[in-house]
């Protein structure tokens, strides 16, 4: 894999991209991966059956209610751009997308005891030197130091810190912190391949927390209403819990439960991935890694609605769709079930689909039809539409601002030969039209893409392009010079160029590696570039120059 790719991927996680039989969703990185730990591995023993409807339990131990705020209070970093951290190498982890906060691991001490504090990168993930530890800056300065940095929510609200040994919650609008777990019910997640214990629902309202408890230490999902602080189990069923993770829409959960011991060894246990990635704690940027088998048992995955209903197994279950479920039938048809049980068909078995997206909002799904050669079509209840070209390459949705409108999609070449990620088009999935790049789409908001070209002898030029495909506009923004991508509101910087998507105009070339960028169009900037040397501090958040 080329490293511009990785770089690019590490920078800035991408939506998932539908399709049958599709792993349940991760919960959000503590620190933005290059490749995503294998996912839990499929069961090879029989489906789980699902049991009756089990009881709601009730609520329990509420958490003080949060109050609302239609705009976040001024803090800190968004006053005054002073130095993040001390002059001791630094490891940038994560930011708030409007700089309310920042996280970041540094080494303070020489704890190897060779008389100075220095780190070096390794290939996985893993550091070399002295001990890192996590701090959290609501504003410029040394920070607070933690133990352990889990989760923010997507809004950037509300952080998941280990602090005096339990799981607490920040709200960072009014610095109020409250206990979701103390730390004998913490679960282990430091491991490479570790599921997190908290997860977020889309709108920052909803929070499911997996605690232990009972001499046992039997693992138990509650969901959290951070609106109220009330707090009550969603049952996972028979079995042994080991990931639990709540919907983007705050409505499902999905379990990972083992019920079977598949191993042999007289005890359920939840798989482990061999794996050179490097713990999450402090995790480096990642160049590469490899996985080598797994260790326990074979594990299953079921969905539960947050409210009530029975356990349902995942095979063929694409995604929830507010309380119903959008569906894979066994002959390739597509369909929506109710929890009544009703079924409305979006894609017939005759396609043959493959599912390459689902646009929930519009209430439709982009299919590659395999028994029409891979031809794109669009479904839904009220649409069923060619779009005139084939393409049998799954592509992920491109990092955008807010709802997804335009998907890269990958055309068949008229010779036949792979598809090529140089050569994309998008489908307007608002006008259910094509229109081609002639690039490799970059990131988009509404009707508008940056699209990379290559250019020059040998194409060693890599060119930025602004497309919009409501106007027609082709306007060519500069030379691209480092990687990665990475945006907040309409900033976006893409591999050297930092550009405002709300005016379609290149604000600035930028030299340095960046890390973050905040809603004032700001920017971390990194030094250490394509070195092995974790760089010193302290961070600074960078006012973007505009151009005129």
């Amino acid at each position: 894999m080329k490293l511009r790719v990785l770089l690019a991927s590490a920078l800035l996680l991408p939506a998932c991209a539908a399709r049958r039989a599709s792993p349940p969703p991760t919960p959000e990185p503590t620190s933005p991966p290059v490749a995503a730990p294998a996912p839990a591995p499929e069961p090879t023993s029989a489906p789980v059956t699902a049991p009756a409807p089990e009881p709601q339990s009730p609520p329990v131990a509420a958490l003080p209610p949060a109050p609302e705020f239609t705009v976040a209070p001024p803090t800190g970093l968004q006053r005054e751009t002073g130095p993040i951290g001390t002059r001791d190498p630094i490891l940038f982890q994560r930011a708030a997308k409007d700089g309310r906060w920042v996280i970041a691991c540094q080494a303070r001490e020489d704890t190897n005891g060779d008389g100075k504090r220095e780190l070096h990168f390794g290939r996985h993930g893993d550091t070399f030197g002295d001990a890192l530890a996590p701090y959290l800056f609501l504003e410029p300065g040394e920070g607070e130091r933690l133990e352990d940095f889990l989760a923010a929510d997507p809004t950037g609200r509300y952080l998941v810190v280990v602090r005096g040994g339990s799981l607490r919650l920040l709200d960072t609008y009014t610095r109020a912190e409250h206990e979701l777990a103390p730390p004998e019910a913490i679960p282990e997640s430091t491991a490479p391949t570790a599921s997190l214990p908290v997860s977020f629902s889309r709108d920052g309202q909803r929070l499911l927390l997996v605690s232990l408890s009972g001499p046992e230490k039997r693992a138990t999902a509650f969901l959290v209403d951070l609106r109220d602080g009330t707090r009550r189990e969603v049952p996972h069923g028979p079995g042994l819990l080991g990931q639990a993770v709540l919907d983007p829409e705050g409505r499902w959960v999905w379990f990972g439960v083992v019920t079977q011991d598949t191993d042999g060894d007289g005890q359920l246990t939840w798989p482990r991935a061999q794996t050179s990635l490097a713990s999450r704690y402090c995790r480096g940027p990642i160049m590469s890694f490899g996985t080598y088998g797994q260790e326990g048992d074979s594990a299953s995955w079921l969905l539960r609605r947050v409210d009530a209903g029975p356990l349902v197994p995942r095979e063929g279950v694409l995604q929830p769709l507010g309380d119903a479920l959008l569906r894979q039938g066994e002959q390739g048809e597509v369909f929506v079930e109710q929890a009544s049980g009703q079924r409305t068909e979006w894609v017939p078995a005759s396609c043959r689909a493959n599912v390459l997206h689902v646009d929930a909002e519009r209430e439709q799904v982009l299919v590659a039809c395999t028994a029409q050669g891979n031809a794109l079509e669009l479904h839904g209840a009220r649409v069923h539409q060619p779009l005139g070209i084939s393409s049998g390459y799954e592509t992920r949705p491109p990092p955008s601002n807010g709802p997804l409108r335009l998907f890269p999609v990958m055309p068949s070449s008229p010779e036949g030969g792979a598809p090529s990620a140089s050569a994309q088009s998008v489908v307007d999935l608002e006008t259910r039209t094509v229109h081609p790049m002639r690039g490799e789409v970059q990131y988009t908001e509404g009707t508008r893409a940056l699209v990379q070209r290559y250019a020059g002898r040998k194409n060693q030029s890599r060119r930025l392009w602004l497309m919009d495909t409501a106007t027609g506009e082709q306007r060519e923004l500069g030379e691209q010079t480092v990687y990665g991508v990475v945006a907040a509101g309409s900033f976006v910087y893409a591999e050297g160029l930092l550009v405002d998507m709300s005016t379609a105009r290149l604000v600035r070339k930028v030299l340095d590696d960046v890390r973050a960028v905040d809603t004032q169009g700001r920017m971390v900037l990194n030094h250490f570039g394509l070195g092995r040397t974790v760089p010193r501090g302290p961070l600074q958040w960078t006012p973007p120059v505009r151009s005129h």
